[in-house]
């Protein structure tokens, strides 16, 4: 995935090896991994302000002179190659620094060297191996990374390391919004912040949904930042957009209310420098602006003016939200399991109408289905399905002794899973739909769950090993 160059990570190589073994294996090596240092920076998948250091580093002293300089730079990653067999104490030096154990580490090594004249040239796995062990004394999480870097495998998983390392760059800034608390009895939809604080860098920020109100009435709002206003066209021009190219089966005066409304939240989501956010919809929005905020949430994540958007105000599902956005690059939907997971091959997870318009195979503006509003209008809400292909399920929680769990499952939602009800939805076919059912209620699960777009449990499940969070997933 690449990134906009003010976004993509920053990233320093080091080369580290004793003075032994073969100088041909260590160039090659070496040279490899320049040439590739060099195919991300052209391509946008790390800075270009990235940092190959070109002099082989051999011990404790020279690492702890280098360490001045990573630090001043700043690097989001440190990839350390053992060229050959290194000293162990220039591993041990750089995995105890301060700044640097903060950071993702990636060791890596080539195999032995099949053109030099030794049966045994450059031992450089057997140092990675031994750098491993120390890493795990250390409890200093590290990505391993054996192979030769001009390989298409190496670059294939080089690339989804390098997508973890930018989730945990940017997670660092996430400042989320929470628009009003998660309704009384939706426990599940909240969290501790503290916790989640420490261990992803995600900052909550509670706003009254009263300024919510006021912002709509009075079109501007008030914020760290100063204060943001928009037009009545502002308004006019986003409900044009709003209805372009989508079938419209509600009131466009409804319609052009939610334009306002999405007005009203993007204000208070750039006068306070949100990054994601929570909105409580029901029953407050609703009694007084008589429509719910589905289709305004999901704008704003089709928009990208936020990373993700989840409704009832489950804070810890729009984290899930931002991890799956960063990591494949598309927006990710709040969504229910719906129905009976373990009863069927499609598991439906779905929403009143939280369908994000980019993401959707046909999006349609529309009211939800009064037989489940009790009669009511509810909307208006942008329902269909998500855009067919891999999907990928998220789900974080802290059990009850406070230790994070993930919850990942993969599967394929395609035109004949889709069970075409009156919602937003990614009806997916899991293989291994039994164990996902047993694996939600074993663990306490909630009922909401991130989904992503595209197969990104590679990603995941680094993410996850970074974090020191227990992976669960059913496959």
């Amino acid at each position: 995935m690449n990134y906009p160059q003010e976004k993509a990570p920053k990233i320093g190589i080091i080369s580290t090896s004793i003075d032994v073994f073969s100088p041909e294996g260590k160039e090659a090596a070496e040279n490899q991994m320049r040439q590739l240092f060099e195919k991300l920076k052209a391509t946008g998948a790390i800075a270009a302000t990235s940092l190959f250091f070109p002099h082989r580093i051999f011990g404790p002293l020279e690492a702890e002179k280098l360490l001045d300089r990573l630090v001043c730079e700043r690097i989001d990653a440190l990839v350390v190659l053992n060229s050959a067999f290194p000293h162990g104490n220039t591993f041990l030096t750089l995995a105890t620094d301060p700044y640097l154990s903060k950071i993702p580490l990636i060791i890596t090594a080539p195999p032995e060297f099949e053109q030099a004249q030794s049966e045994w040239s450059t031992n450089a796995y057997c140092g990675l191996v031994m750098n491993n062990c120390v890493a795990k004394q250390l409890g200093r999480p590290i990505f391993t990374l054996p192979g030769w870097s001009k390989e298409d495998d190496y670059q294939t998983e080089f690339r989804r390391i390098l997508s973890v390392v930018y989730t945990v760059k940017e997670m660092r800034r996430d400042f989320l919004g929470k628009f009003g608390d998660a309704p009384g009895g939706f426990h599940s939809s909240s969290g501790d912040q503290i916790a989640y604080a420490a261990l992803l860098g995600t900052r909550v920020e509670t706003i009254d949904l009263a300024a919510v109100l006021e912002t709509y009435h009075s079109a501007k709002a008030a914020g760290y930042k100063g204060e943001v206003q928009f037009t009545d066209q502002d308004v006019e021009n986003t409900y044009r957009k709003m209805v372009t190219g989508k079938d419209i089966l509600t009131d466009n005066e409804r319609i052009q209310k939610t334009a306002r409304l999405y007005h009203a939240f993007k204000a208070l989501i750039e006068v306070n420098g949100f990054t994601s956010i929570a909105v409580r919809c029901w029953p407050e929005i609703i009694q007084v602006l008589d429509i719910s905020s589905c289709l305004a949430i999901a704008w704003l994540a089709s928009e990208r003016i936020v990373w993700s958007a989840a409704c009832e105000g489950d804070w810890p599902n729009a984290v899930c939200q931002s991890l799956g956005n960063l990591l494949s690059g598309q927006p990710a939907a709040c969504l229910d399991f719906v129905n009976y997971i373990g009863g069927k091959r499609v598991v439906q997870m779905g929403h009143c109408g939280v369908g994000i318009p980019c993401v959707m195979v046909k999006p349609q503006i529309a009211e939800i289905s009064p037989t489940r509003q009790a009669g009511s209008k509810h909307g208006p809400a942008c329902i269909g399905q998500f855009l067919y292909g891999p999907k990928t399920g998220i789900s974080l929680i802290q059990d009850r002794n406070r230790r994070f769990k993930m919850l990942v499952f993969t599967g394929e939602n395609r035109s004949d899973t889709a069970q075409n009800l009156r919602y937003a939805a990614a009806d997916v076919e899991i293989e291994q739909f039994k164990k996902l059912n047993e694996l939600i209620l074993e663990h306490g699960f909630p009922h909401h769950v991130a989904v992503a777009m595209g197969d990104i449990s590679h990603e995941l499940k680094y993410l996850c090993d970074f974090y020191g969070i227990e992976y669960l997933t059913p496959g």
